[in-house]
């Protein structure tokens, strides 16, 4: 006897769809900035024994990182800013103390060349680290440093461009300035974005910003940009897009670049009603998680994101495996740290190596579970994330 069942397809509500948090790219070495440019050419600075230095590489291909020549003229060298309607990047490059300027590059055809340079505003910087954002007008300039009376560490300042000249620099005041250090400036419509310092920490904020360069009071950006107990810098908005840096506050930090954008809008389906016959088939077999993991991942105090040896690690467990395991992701944390924290670390650790397990080993098809788990005990044996076969 055969049994009819009536099914409907669902609309699909592009509404509710959520951002994709995808990571562009992931290294051991020392990221400054970076951006994704429209051709999906990354754009970032590396900061090397002998300066910083500016690279482009192909968005997924690690190997295509490109040194760029043209663009790194200095021993200290960053992107400040860019004109979307001309087309144009703005680079600042610095040779010795008072050897500053900021130069003006069109892009076409992924080359470089440049259009024009513009001199820096006269700064007594008390500290070894500048931040600078040059608006797209070339009016507006946004500073992090330690000019005179700042009220930390690095502080957020304005000038402007008039008559051919920089205004003095003019302190944010104690709305935006801490006793921290605050950095990174970047503005988008007429809202100013910057990184502030918590110890070893740091955090992305926004502020509105007014034409004559008066900053509102600051509100920190939604956790998915501010992982708890991490550094958090760098953040950018270019249309749907987001980006910002991420990193571990150990010794021999990981850093990833974040691209957080609005995924294309999915094509409503026509509600069909279908006539299905219904089969007798065979029970499905119930799998069961390994008594024993197959790979135990170590990882610093606080850190969640995997280090060389760790990815290599489980490159090499994953390559062994066949087509369409299944897996249980188990990311731990010891005892140390609030409840809040300890949670979050156990759950990331096991969220990011299933991000990079699904971005690297697609054609794999693997089935991956989530777990986490936070443990009272402390120390290095419980700072940790397993992988257990389902068998």
């Amino acid at each position: 006897m055969k049994k009819i069942i009536y099914t409907i397809a669902f609309l699909l509500a592009t509404g509710t769809i959520a951002h994709a948090q995808t990571p562009l790219k992931e290294t051991g070495t020392d990221l400054a900035d970076f951006i994704l440019l429209e051709n999906d050419v990354l754009l970032y600075a590396r900061k090397e024994t002998d300066g910083q230095y500016l690279y482009t590489e192909k968005r997924g291909d690690a190997t295509s990182a490109k040194k760029e020549l043209v663009l790194n003229t200095g021993t200290i060298n960053a992107l400040v800013g860019r004109s979307v309607a001309t087309g144009e990047y703005y680079v600042y490059q610095k040779n010795g103390r008072n050897q500053e300027v900021i130069s003006f590059y069109s892009y076409k055809e992924g080359a470089f060349d440049k259009t024009g340079e513009r001199s820096l505003p006269k700064l007594k910087n008390h500290s070894q680290n500048l931040g600078l954002f040059l608006t797209e007008d070339k009016n507006t300039m946004v500073i992090s440093a330690e000019l005179g009376k700042s009220r930390g560490y690095e502080d957020l300042y304005v000038s402007q461009w008039e008559n051919n000249r920089w205004t003095k620099p003019k302190n944010l005041g104690k709305s935006v300035n801490t006793r921290q250090a605050e950095f990174a400036p970047y503005m988008a419509n007429d809202t100013l974005y910057f990184s502030r310092m918590e110890e070893s920490e740091a955090y992305n904020y926004s502020a509105g910003f007014t034409a004559n360069g008066q900053a509102g009071t600051p509100a920190k950006l939604e956790p998915v940009v501010n992982a708890t107990g991490t550094y958090n810098a760098y953040y950018k908005k270019v249309n749907e897009r987001q980006m910002w840096l991420s990193a571990s506050t150990d010794n021999k930090p990981f850093h990833t670049a974040y691209l957080l954008e609005k995924p294309a809008p999915v094509a409503e389906e026509t509600i069909v009603a279908e006539e299905v016959v219904e089969e007798a088939l065979p029970a499905p077999v119930v799998k069961t998680k390994a008594a024993t993991p197959g790979l135990t991942l170590p990882f610093a105090f606080n850190s969640i994101y995997m280090n060389l040896e760790n990815v290599s690690a489980l490159a090499r467990f994953l390559n062994q495996q066949p087509e369409g395991t299944a897996f249980v992701i188990k990311g731990y944390s010891d005892g140390y740290g609030t409840a809040e924290v300890k949670e979050n670390v156990s759950r990331r650790r096991a969220r990011l190596i299933q991000q990079y397990i699904e971005k690297y080993f697609p054609a794999k098809n693997f089935t991956l579970e989530v777990e986490n788990e936070v443990r009272s005990e402390k120390g290095q044996a419980n700072r940790k994330a397993e992988l257990y076969l389902m068998q």
